[in-house]
């Protein structure tokens, strides 16, 4: 590790991502920090540097702290290997710290002590019974697609839309699918299951074919929001959820951004064209990817588009499924894999186009962007994966929000700096609000209830682990 990018992690203090001992503590505890950040984003371990005050004290004997570094990792379940294996010493202004990297979660679950930790904020927490099972179905371990649904019947599902399907998909082939009784389909196409002789749709199946889907999985909805302002202090202008099977929801997203977008005119030769100031197939294939890809065993989390004066951003719960990484994915040496692939390639299959460009998705909102002229869009990884789209290349780079107290701030430029900082890390805790803008804890706990209550933020976690992040 750089000596320079350890300075900039100290400077910054303790996150989601970083944290600071001033000693290694217990086996024990050592394991248990070690897990809760390998179970969630990943990050640093930094030993010589006191917690509460950021203060480089060193490590007077830097072999014994990896030594107690490796022994707690071999404690872990399974054993959990650092990156780089053996923890790095740096000296820093005289003095020498050891840094352990964990890296993010990839699909395996770390316990300690029989428990499984996870870091929410500065604090390391276990992780409930039902974030164990979200755990899982993120990494795609449980079968989400395939479960039968909770009190719904044949009776829920739109069987015209479903022989609409088969008719369609039967046109579309050299022979005529052999698949003519919807029910068979159904059952074959695993959007149906026979529970003790009776047939239930699967959550596939009703989100696929479903006349009310999100009266039995009322995660599935898409929450669209129009800001007048940029950062979404002001409250909201319109304010949409889109609700039915996938395919309407993805029509009416489109919808909502043809409603909002401007045109502008283009003159070509001695004709003119009108032209949206976003590509509406990219923006269109950013809520597929969105709906498609999601992790939909997060109970608590929708699909959100936030459109403002000068970007538009698409939150898909979920992170990219294990040995997937970003940058791959940006770089184009690899396809994304789907968390959903049965309602991946069943849409692919829909009239309409849905899925044109399985697995290529984020390369084509690259190029539509670029072709137009307009800086190609960010992808982030913060907790959920993001899509930005911005109207100019001066807008296009990620500015960082460092944590720099401030005193005297009004409650507008308090409030602001809290978005800006979400908007940027895609979370905030009361103790970063305090450090950001010098406030006392009951005007912070104040402050984000006007955020909440407005419709801006919304409360994750609870008592310790509590954060704030984009409604």
């Amino acid at each position: 590790m750089e000596r320079e990018f350890l300075k900039e992690l100290i400077r910054r203090g303790e996150s989601q991502t970083t944290e600071f001992k001033i000693a290694a503590p217990r086996l024990p505890e050592l394991a248990e920090r070690i897990c809760g950040l390998a179970n969630g984003q990943g990050g640093y371990l930094v030993i010589g540097v006191e917690d509460g005050t950021w203060r480089v004290e060193g490590v007077k004997n830097p072999a014994q702290a990896i030594d107690l570094l490796l022994k707690a990792a071999r404690s872990c379940k399974p054993i959990l290997k650092f990156d780089p294996a053996t923890p790095e010493v740096v000296e820093l202004d005289g003095k020498m710290l050891v840094v352990a990297t964990i890296s993010p979660y990839r699909g395996q679950l770390f316990q300690a002590g029989g428990i499984f930790w996870i870091r929410r904020g500065t604090y390391t927490i276990p992780l409930e019974l039902h974030e164990i099972g979200e755990y899982l179905g993120s990494a795609g371990v449980l079968d989400w697609e395939t479960r039968p649904t909770d009190l719904a019947s044949l009776d829920d599902l739109d069987l015209e839309l479903v022989q609409s399907f088969l008719s369609h998909r039967a046109g579309r082939r050299t022979r005529e699918s052999r698949i003519t009784d919807i029910e068979s389909f159904l059952l074959k196409s695993r959007c149906a299951v026979n529970v003790e002789g009776t047939l239930r749709p699967t959550h596939a199946g009703l989100l696929l074919f479903g006349k009310e889907p999100q009266e039995f999985l009322p995660q599935t909805e898409v929450v669209c929001v129009l800001y007048p302002d940029t950062l979404g202090l002001e409250r909201y202008q319109d304010r949409q959820n889109l609700k039915g099977a996938l395919a309407r929801q993805i029509d009416q997203a489109e919808q909502f951004f043809l409603s909002n977008t401007r045109q502008a005119a283009i003159i070509e030769g001695f004709h003119r064209k009108d032209r949206f100031e976003y590509p509406m197939e990219a923006l269109r294939e950013a809520v597929v990817n969105a709906v498609v890809h999601r992790d939909y065993s997060l109970k608590s989390e929708k699909v959100r588009v936030f459109y403002y004066p000068d970007h538009i951003e698409v939150h898909s719960p979920g992170l990219l499924m294990p040995g997937i990484t970003l940058e791959d994915l940006q770089q184009g040496r690899e396809r994304s894999k789907p968390r959903n692939p049965l309602l991946a390639n069943l849409l692919s299959e829909f009239p309409g186009g849905y899925m044109e460009y399985l697995g290529t998705g984020i390369s084509f909102m690259i190029n539509s962007m670029r072709q137009q002229g307009s800086p190609a869009p960010e992808f982030k990884l913060q907790n959920e994966f993001i899509v930005t789209f911005r109207k100019t290349a001066a807008t296009a780079k990620e500015t960082e929000t460092p944590i720099t107290p401030k005193e005297n701030l009004t409650l507008e430029e308090r409030l602001k700096k809290a978005l800006e900082y979400v908007h940027a890390h895609g979370a905030i805790t009361n103790g970063e609000y305090r450090k950001l803008t010098g406030v006392s804890e009951a005007t912070a706990l104040r402050d984000f209830e006007m955020l909440v209550a407005q419709g801006s933020l919304k409360i994750e976690g609870s008592k310790k682990g509590r954060r704030y992040t984009l409604n």
